[in-house]
C-alpha cells in the first residue's frame, strides 16, 4: 500500500510542470487508485467464511454423502473462546415457582454428591394435588396423573410413535411460540440464567392419543384401555429445547449418549391449557465473558480427520450423513468446562459380522474441533 502511494506520488510531482489538466487527471487517477485498494481490502475484511450446504466426496474410502447444519443464528465470524460451569437449580426459587401454596404429603431433605465429589443439597416432595418436585443437579417437576396418561399416548422411546404427531399444528391450548416463551419466565425465576434456546415440538391432539394409548403391567404385558376417555382437555405440546451461545446450540450428549436427538435434549417440557404439566431441565450451562475470537478452519481441512480416521479401519464402510456445528462444553478441571467448538458427524457403519455372517448397519458418532482439526473426545 505504502510502495503504491510513493509511486503516485513521484509522478505527481513530476506533472507539476503540466498544465491543469493534467494536474486534475494525475490527481484523479492516484485517488481512484487508492481508493479502490482500500474498497478491495475493506471487503476482505468484512468478506464471510462460507459452508456448503452438502457435501458430496468420497476422501480415502470414506464416502461423505451429507448436510452441513449451521443455526441460522450463528455470526460464525464472532466466535469466542471461554469457559462454562454446570448450573444447578436453587432449591427455594424452585420451590417458590412450583410449590407456593401446596399442601406437603411427604418431602425429603437431602444431600448428593456430584462433579469431584462435591455436595450439594436436594429436595425431593409429593404434594396433595398430586404432583411431585424432585431437585438435585437436575430438576423435574410433574403433575403425575396427567404425566403418565399422556406417556401412554405418546412415547420417544419403546413403542416409538412420535411420528404421528404434528409438528408445526397449533391447538386450542394457545400459541406455541408464546407459550414456550412463558415456559423460559418459569425456568428463569426458577433460578437458572438462561439466555436464549432453539426448540421443536409436538402438538399432541386429542385424537391421535386416543389411537395410540397403550398401557402395561409391571411384567410389560399391555392392559385393556377401554373405558379412558379423551377430549380436546387432554391435548398438550411436548417442548424440547437446547441452549444457545452466540447463536450455536450447545451439545447435551454424553460418552454413553451420544446421539442427537430430541429425547435426549436437555429441556423438555409437557404444557398443557392447565400450564406445566411436567418440565425436566438437566446440563444447562453458565458461561464466561468472551475470551478471543476464534477462527473456523475450511471445512476440506476438517473432513480430512474424519476420513483419517475411518479410512484406516479395515472392513467395514463408513458413510457419514451430516455435519452439524456446536458449541460443546468439554470437562476440563475444578468443575470447568472449555467451551469447544466442533463439528458433529453422523457416520454410519456397514459390513458383514464376522461371527454370524450378517448384514449390518448402526450409527456413531465422531466431534472435530472445528478450529484446529483434531478430533474431541466427550
Amino acid at each position: 500500500m505504502k510502495a503504491k502511494k510513493n509511486i503516485f506520488l513521484i509522478i505527481a510531482l513530476l506533472c507539476l510542470g503540466c498544465g491543469g489538466c493534467a494536474k486534475e487527471s494525475s490527481r484523479t487517477e492516484i485517488e481512484r487508485e487508492i481508493s479502490s485498494e482500500e474498497i478491495g481490502q475493506t471487503e476482505s475484511k468484512v468478506s464471510k467464511q462460507e459452508f456448503p450446504e452438502r457435501f458430496e466426496k468420497t476422501i480415502n474410502g470414506v464416502s461423505f454423502d451429507m448436510e452441513i447444519r449451521i443455526s441460522e443464528d450463528a455470526d460464525i465470524e464472532n466466535l469466542h473462546r471461554m469457559t462454562a460451569t454446570l448450573q444447578h437449580p436453587d432449591i427455594e426459587k424452585v420451590k417458590s415457582v412450583f410449590a407456593a401454596g401446596k399442601t406437603v404429603v411427604e418431602e425429603r431433605n437431602e444431600t448428593g454428591s456430584g462433579e469431584d465429589g462435591i455436595e450439594f443439597p436436594c429436595y425431593v416432595a409429593h404434594y396433595e394435588d398430586d404432583t411431585f418436585l424432585n431437585i438435585g443437579t437436575n430438576l423435574t417437576y410433574s403433575h403425575i396423573p396427567v404425566f403418565e396418561k399422556i406417556n401412554g399416548a405418546f412415547r420417544m422411546y419403546s413403542y416409538y410413535n412420535a411420528e404421528r404427531y404434528g409438528k408445526d399444528v397449533v391447538l386450542k391450548v394457545g400459541d406455541p411460540q408464546t407459550i414456550f416463551e412463558r415456559v423460559l419466565k418459569t425456568i428463569r425465576d426458577g433460578g437458572y440464567e438462561l439466555e436464549n434456546t432453539v426448540y421443536d415440538y409436538y402438538a399432541l391432539d386429542y385424537e391421535t392419543m386416543a389411537e395410540e394409548f397403550m398401557m402395561f403391567d409391571k411384567t410389560g404385558e399391555a392392559l385393556n384401555t377401554e373405558g379412558i376417555s379423551w377430549g380436546v382437555e387432554d391435548e398438550c405440546y411436548f417442548y424440547t429445547a437446547v441452549q444457545l451461545h452466540e447463536g450455536l446450540p450447545i451439545y447435551f450428549g454424553s460418552q454413553d449418549f451420544p446421539e442427537d436427538e430430541e429425547g435426549n435434549r436437555p429441556i423438555q417440557v409437557l404444557y398443557s391449557a392447565n400450564g406445566i404439566e411436567r418440565l425436566e431441565i438437566s446440563q444447562l450451562y453458565a458461561f464466561s465473558e468472551p475470551g478471543e475470537m476464534a477462527s473456523l478452519l475450511d471445512f476440506d481441512r476438517i473432513v480430512k480427520t474424519v476420513s483419517k480416521k475411518y479410512g484406516e479401519i479395515i472392513g467395514p464402510s463408513y458413510t457419514v450423513k451430516r455435519a452439524e456445528l456446536y458449541k460443546m462444553p468439554v470437562k476440563s478441571a475444578d468443575s470447568t468446562y472449555d467451551v469447544k467448538i466442533v463439528w458433529l458427524f453422523e457416520v454410519w457403519e456397514s459390513g458383514t459380522d464376522s461371527d454370524t455372517g450378517e448384514e449390518y448397519e448402526f450409527t456413531q458418532y465422531m466431534f472435530v474441533d472445528a478450529t484446529d482439526g483434531t478430533e474431541v473426545f466427550i
